[in-house]
């Protein structure tokens, strides 16, 4: 370990001990996270939505290019719906795809990809299907906003993004070792969107830095919950090979036993502790699974907070984040940890952590997902896409890992086998209901796309039981 990642151990293991982390009780914080997670989560339609977006798009492709004696491009999700981290409310990415030879496109020709699609996206523009058509061509990554009429999806078009859809690929897969690296990085991307701190444009922090500091956090544990991903990639990053090497890890994080919640509230402690090391060339390397020193060599230094991309080392995906997003991010940071141990202290109840973290609306939407939970529940998402039968739902299911259905656990409470956390318990909101004659139905949240070592995720006890 070098100089500055023991510095960063130190400084971590002195703020655990400051705020006397292991003397708290945990349950009602799970509790709280467990509603916003289950809450959060999409329902079928979301999916089916961004499938028949994806559809779309490539039936537009078909448009453009059908007359011509170019290839036509295939246009691929990637991101967070392929990630399984997606909202409601997420933008969808898209790369447009040539697939014939390996000869990589410069950026001017990828620019004019993207002018042949925006012609087509304002004729459908004038058409009423698509509206707040954007261009973006001088940025890093060449890129088309807009949004769909019909459904209020923002979209991105980028062409040949390869780091992009490889990046998406082998989170995804790490997801299958444990479920709480799952849990987490929607909670805490949860959290930044609420704190707007989660916007590369705003120069704070984009969605991947945030997975791989999340990733870091659980490499990092005693014992470790996921393994490097060096550990992964073998000699090379190869997503077929890489999903048969994790099953080599699959019960990498069975001697932990530490909740979501402590995971949670570690992880911004974490963050604050090292905060002034930033400076010092602090960098995270989810490649080597601990912190470690760098300075990037397109600008000879360090900068306001270091995140190597682990199929990239030479760059930075934090880079956008300056002096002023990284104070925003750590005002953020600091109130948040403040937040969670007024509430383990009993200071503030559930309903005031939740508008703290996550914003009122987030309370809105656990309203609205309570007042369903006795409704009859349909299966996860990931079960309905390959139960329905239809060519969209397959496709979809090959392009991200579906090869089996997933056991289902059964949903009623006080069974043998369902996480106590969603058995009968009542909410965290205030004023709490009368307790019902018979327990209510709840949902467990689906699982990531793919096999589980666990079927559903466990809130409050150890995760693999």
């Amino acid at each position: 370990m070098s100089d500055i990642g023991k510095k960063a151990k130190n400084s971590e293991f002195i703020a655990l001990e400051r705020h006397k982390i292991d003397s708290y009780n945990f349950m009602d914080l799970d509790k709280v996270l467990s509603d916003i997670y289950c809450s959060s989560r999409p329902v079928f339609a979301d999916y089916i939505t961004r499938m028949e977006l994806v559809q779309n798009f490539n039936d537009m492709a078909e448009d453009i290019y059908g007359n011509s004696e170019e290839s036509i491009p295939v246009l691929e999700a990637y991101g967070s719906f392929v990630t399984d981290t997606f909202s409601r409310q997420s933008d969808l990415d898209v790369s447009i795809n040539f697939l014939n030879g390996t000869t990589e496109l410069t950026r001017e020709m990828k620019i004019e990809v993207l002018k042949r699609f925006a012609r087509k996206l304002h004729f459908l523009k004038g058409k009423g299907i698509v509206r707040n058509v954007e261009p973006i061509l001088t940025a890093r990554v060449p890129i088309i906003k807009f949004c769909d009429q019909r459904t209020g999806l923002e979209c991105d078009l980028s062409v040949e993004n390869k780091d992009a859809i490889l990046n998406s690929q082998i989170i995804r897969i790490v997801s299958q070792i444990d479920g709480r690296f799952h849990i987490l990085c929607m909670l805490v991307k949860h959290w930044a969107k609420t704190h707007e701190v989660n916007s590369a444009v705003h120069r704070t922090l984009n969605s991947l830095s945030i997975t791989l500091l999340v990733a870091l956090h659980l490499q990092t544990q005693d014992p470790p919950i996921l393994p490097p991903f060096s550990m992964l990639f073998g000699e090379g990053i190869d997503p077929p090979k890489v999903e048969e090497r994790i099953q080599n890890f699959l019960n990498q994080g069975q001697p932990n036993h530490e909740s979501v919640a402590k995971l949670f509230a570690t992880f911004f402690i974490k963050l604050q502790s090292v905060e002034y090391l930033w400076k010092e060339g602090l960098c995270v390397s989810v490649l080597n699974g601990l912190w470690i020193s760098k300075k990037w060599e397109y600008t000879g230094d360090v900068e306001s907070i270091s995140v190597e991309n682990f199929t990239n080392v030479t760059q930075n995906v934090a880079r956008q984040v300056n002096e002023e997003g990284a104070r925003k991010i750590y005002s953020s940071i600091n109130q948040t940890v403040e937040d969670i141990i007024e509430f383990l202290d009993g200071k503030v109840t559930g309903t005031q952590l939740i508008h703290s973290l996550f914003g009122q609306q987030a309370e809105t939407e656990l309203r609205r997902w309570l007042s369903r939970q006795n409704d009859v529940m349909e299966p996860p998402p990931h079960v309905q896409l390959l139960n329905a039968g239809t060519d969209l739902g397959h496709r979809l299911s090959r392009q991200l890992g579906l090869l089996e259905t997933p056991p289902l656990p059964p949903y009623i409470g006080n069974i043998a086998g369902t996480p106590p956390m969603f058995s009968g318990r009542q909410s965290v909101l205030e004023p709490r209901p009368p307790p019902p004659l018979l327990p209510p139905l709840l949902p467990p949240p689906p699982p990531p796309y793919g096999p589980q070592n666990v079927p559903h995720p466990y809130f409050g006890r150890p995760f693999h039981q």
